[in-house]
């Protein structure tokens, strides 16, 4: 994937990618787990209520096919597949544009 301005557009317009994206940031180093950003997504996602192990496992199979690769071949994060580590690599067109997109409001409750 090329660093154009479409592509980056492209990498942020999916909610689960913003997402990871904006974890790793405000993380102390950077880095973390697939299990862990897994969790911590699927808890953010289910505001503060108990989501289902169904659900959140597969989140961390979106991620793990999806997701992290996707980022990973931007240069936004380094993946490793064996170990499932994530790391956050810092990109200035990617943070620019998360910057400027306005907060996502939490889903209704039913």
């Amino acid at each position: 994937m090329t660093n154009s301005l479409d592509a980056c557009l492209e990498l942020v317009s999916d909610r689960h990618r913003r997402r990871v994206v904006h974890h790793l940031r405000h993380e102390a180093d950077g880095a973390t787990t697939l299990e862990d950003l897994a969790e911590q997504l699927h808890s953010e996602g289910c505001d503060g209520k108990s989501g289902s192990l169904r659900d959140r496992e597969q989140l961390a199979i979106q991620l793990h096919h999806t997701h992290l690769p996707k980022l990973a071949e931007y240069g936004v994060v380094e993946f490793e597949l064996g170990s499932g580590a994530v790391r956050y690599q810092p990109n200035e067109q990617v943070e620019t544009i998360l910057d400027s997109l306005p907060t996502e409001a939490s889903p209704p409750n039913p």
